[in-house]
């Protein structure tokens, strides 16, 4: 992909964005300020419809690209309608989550993405999912959509953190020679920062001037998911799954650890709270463009590891454990709620 071509889609992206900007306020597209939200001032949510246009239009002026993602695009526009819906009317998370295993479906059907192998996590050879591979694409792809959707809590902790993914899973496109999903990552990835740069805080700006939505952190969980799963699976894989994991490994640990906490305390796993791990750091007294950087830092560290393993050939069973109990100190780390915690504290 040529610099002249990135730059134009980074401005088509910031054009778009600003374009969209009356359009909000005039469709009531929105985040109006009160209960959970820290935000003074009602702020468009346009951030995944500017994404999404820009990635389409770049994609339409690119035969190559288009070539391989049509369906993808296609189906991301979907997921991107209903995140749009979602935002205008908040509409029931059953039915949400049953309009994003429809993608998920199409996106298995479809383009025959989806999930055969787990790879070697036993040391016992590849772990093929033969009968059980549309179902496990399914709910691997929607627990993607949710895990970036829920970390869609601070200004540019969500985009940063897909951002930080996308180029890991770059850089082992690069080295694998995968020229058309390096192409497409490197225009989401420069569409994505230039969305970032209206919606991170900076010194000059202290509040974002635009947010994602659930319609973009929905169409970006959708996108990565895709991206994920074409990379790690078929012919043309050039990851193994367990190594592609650890690039998610920040967002996927807080969401599956919610999933697991909420029901055992009653809750629903879907049910909006001030449990999730941004909220412990702000607790801790991190503000939160340090709890932000915390978190991108981490998920750098992590997925730092996945491509270290992945290009020095360390066992998929090894990484596969080593992720398990980092997943399982985490759990013990975060098992008290934090209203729990807050109380011991003033108790002290």
């Amino acid at each position: 992909m040529t610099l002249v071509t990135l730059i134009s889609a980074f401005l088509l992206t910031s054009a778009l964005l600003l374009a969209l900007r009356p359009v909000a306020g005039m469709t009531g597209l929105l985040d109006y300020p009160g209960g959970r939200k820290t935000h003074s001032a009602p702020t468009p949510m346009i951030g995944g419809l500017g994404i999404y246009l820009a990635l389409l239009a770049v994609s339409l002026l690119t035969p190559v690209i288009l070539a391989d993602y049509q369906i993808l695009l296609m189906l991301a526009g979907f997921v991107l309608i209903v995140g749009v819906l979602d935002d205008l009317y908040e509409i029931r998370a059953n039915l949400r989550i049953a309009c994003h295993c429809v993608a998920a479906l199409a996106m298995a059907l479809l383009a025959d993405i989806k999930l055969d192998t787990f790879g070697d996590l036993l040391f016992m050879g590849p772990v093929e999912l033969g009968m059980l591979a549309v179902p496990v694409t399914i709910f691997a792809t929607v627990g993607v959509i949710n895990a970036v959707n829920m970390s869609d809590g601070l200004d540019g902790l969500s985009g940063g953190l897909v951002v930080i993914a996308l180029v890991f899973l770059s850089i082992a496109a690069l080295v694998a020679g995968q020229s058309a999903m390096l192409s497409f990552n490197q225009i989401l990835i420069v569409a994505l920062l230039a969305f970032l740069s209206f919606n991170f805080r900076m010194m000059w700006k202290k509040s974002a001037l635009m947010y994602l939505g659930d319609a973009g952190s929905t169409l970006l969980g959708f996108i990565l998911a895709w991206l994920i799963i074409a990379a790690t699976q078929g012919n043309s894989a050039f990851i193994a799954p367990v190594y592609a994991l650890w690039f998610l490994a920040v967002p996927l640990m807080d969401t599956v650890g919610l999933m697991i906490k909420r029901p055992l305390r009653g809750q629903s796993p879907f049910t909006p709270g001030r449990d999730h791990l941004h909220h412990r750091l702000l607790k801790a007294g991190f503000n939160p463009q340090q709890t932000v950087l915390i978190m991108h830092l981490a998920a750098i560290v992590f997925a730092s590891i996945g491509l270290g393993a992945h290009l020095v050939g360390v066992q998929e069973g090894t990484m596969f454990l080593l992720f398990m109990s980092l997943f399982a100190i985490y759990l013990v780390a975060t098992r008290q709620p934090i209203h729990a915690a807050e109380s011991q504290q003033a108790d002290t």
